[in-house]
């Protein structure tokens, strides 16, 4: 068993913690803060916890006025720290506007010592630790309340503990290095239950509210589908090692009230286009999704496979659609593609709605976040045009891709694979059931310059599910191809 070494009230730990604040980063110590109250806002993680910390900052003043500072730690780093703060509120930053330092505690070092750190999970506990002008250690909770009210009780706690001084205690230990046993003795019955103190009433029962017992982590069912996939999440993920050509997202979605794929009517398709049309508009879009739309039915073949030839299609995966013949392109049928030559979003085709972003290179979580940002800027202009949105159904979103799920989702890499070419077929098929893959283009003998590697999914995957696979996939098949490349003394000279 585990005993706290952490008396309340006792001295503060000392030490030197690095951290950012307004200046930049720098290195704070808890003693550079006596003659002043100091709370130590603990938090699990950067990106997650945006809401708990502006609540703080939005106090700062109130805090000040109590000559009261306050500051966060959690394990992320400083430069993490850093980023965070810079980044738009909007995707989950605080647009450079935080009223308290950040200080990094990677190893939980200085968490630890307030029983604030969870070793299993290597962060931080969500908790509070109050500090007063003397350098002792007044309150230290975990605490479950929403993070507005947990602010307003830290600072309402803070003026109690300025009324209440103690003296700084001597701590003393249980026989075998026990829990430190606090010199304040309180009778429960006596000093709790039936004190008739109003100001120390109020202060025990914030107290008491603070140390609520976290309920069970609660598992997310959005009752409708979303995509699930938040920018702080994205930001989180780690891009692929291997070497890659290009990567791509794409969402399968069809319109609520136009059925589940994008077999309709052809005054239906003109509908739905029209309302893309507009959709896709500078009055609904960002600039970076702002572009122009292409009905493909007003065009002749030769200028079909003109169009179609673009590079920008080929790292869509739509290439294939320039060739006579491939599609019949019927009045609704087009494509919409941004200013930045990155995004592409088809109108009418298998389904009614694809979205898809890409990008040369490994730059997954680029791709992903501009797919996140499509997806809800799309359906939320689609729903201020009197539309209800997306077709869903039990399992999530309705589409007509085989082998993508409730989702809608799927990524795409492309690649070399000079070591199972020369390998031979046999080892990709092998490596392809291995690891679960859909390695195109199929067929032999293996003479495609680009391999494209999809993950195949299962009912149950979430997108986040979906992503990672699909990055620990491609990074194992590309080491694998490294080690036949070693074997078969193959040279990789091109270039991404």
């Amino acid at each position: 068993m585990k005993f706290s070494m952490l008396a309340v009230p006792g001295s503060a730990p000392g030490g030197f913690i690095s951290g950012v604040d307004d200046k930049g980063e720098k290195a704070f110590s808890i003693n550079d803060y006596k003659g002043k109250f100091l709370v130590i806002v603990f938090y699990h993680g950067d990106w997650e916890c945006q809401d708990y910390l502006q609540a703080f900052s939005d106090l700062q003043s109130k805090f000040s006025s109590v000559k009261a500072e306050v500051v966060g730690c959690s394990t992320d780093s400083t430069k993490v720290h850093q980023c965070w703060i810079k980044t738009d509120r909007e995707d989950g930053g605080f647009s450079g506007r935080l009223n308290l330092a950040l200080w990094s505690d990677p190893a939980g070092s200085l968490a630890s010592q307030y029983d604030l750190y969870d070793e299993e999970e290597g962060q931080c506990l969500d908790g509070v630790v109050i500090i007063d002008d003397e350098g002792i250690v007044r309150h230290a909770m975990t605490t479950s309340l929403e993070c507005g009210y947990t602010a307003n009780n830290t600072l309402e706690m803070v003026r109690m503990l300025k009324v209440y001084k103690v003296d700084e205690p001597k701590a003393s230990y249980g026989g075998g290095g026990g829990r430190a046993v606090s010199p304040v003795k309180i009778n429960t019955e006596k000093d709790w239950d039936i004190s008739q103190d109003p100001e120390l009433l109020k202060v025990l029962d914030i107290a008491k509210r603070l140390g609520q017992t976290q309920p069970p982590q609660l598992v997310y069912r959005p009752q409708n589908p979303i995509f699930d996939l938040l920018p702080t999440r994205i930001r989180r993920l780690v891009n692929p090692k291997a070497s890659l050509k290009w990567c791509s997202a794409s969402l399968q979605r069809n319109l609520a009230g136009f059925g589940q794929s994008g077999d309709v009517s052809r005054t239906q398709r003109l509908q739905i286009e029209n309302i893309m049309k507009k959709v896709m508009g500078v009055a609904f879009m960002p600039e970076e999704l702002t572009g122009k739309y292409t009905s493909l039915s007003t065009l002749n073949q030769r200028e079909q496979g003109k169009m179609l030839s673009d590079d920008l299609f080929t790292l869509t995966g739509d290439a294939w659609m320039k060739e006579p013949g491939a599609v019949q392109w019927t009045e609704g049928k087009g494509v919409f593609v941004n200013n930045y030559d990155n995004f592409v979003l088809w109108v009418n085709m298998a389904d009614q709605l694809k979205l898809v972003s890409t990008a040369r290179g490994q730059d997954i979580k680029y791709v992903l976040l501009r797919l996140q940002k499509a997806a809800v800027k799309i359906e939320e202009a689609i729903k201020s045009c009197q539309q209800k949105g997306f077709t869903t159904n039990k399992t999530g979103f309705a589409h007509s891709k085989k082998g993508v799920y409730g989702t809608g989702f799927q990524i795409t890499f492309a690649m070399e694979l000079p070591g199972f070419q020369e390998a031979g077929r046999a080892e990709l098929d092998k490596a392809r059931a291995d690891l679960n893959l859909e390695i195109g283009p199929e067929g032999v003998p293996l003479c495609a310059s680009v391999f494209t590697i999809v993950t195949k999914q299962s009912p149950e995957d979430s997108e986040h599910d979906i992503v990672t696979k699909s990055i620990e996939t491609v990074d194992k098949l590309w080491k694998m191809d490294l080690e036949l490349q070693s074997k078969f003394g193959v040279k990789l000279t091109r270039g991404l």
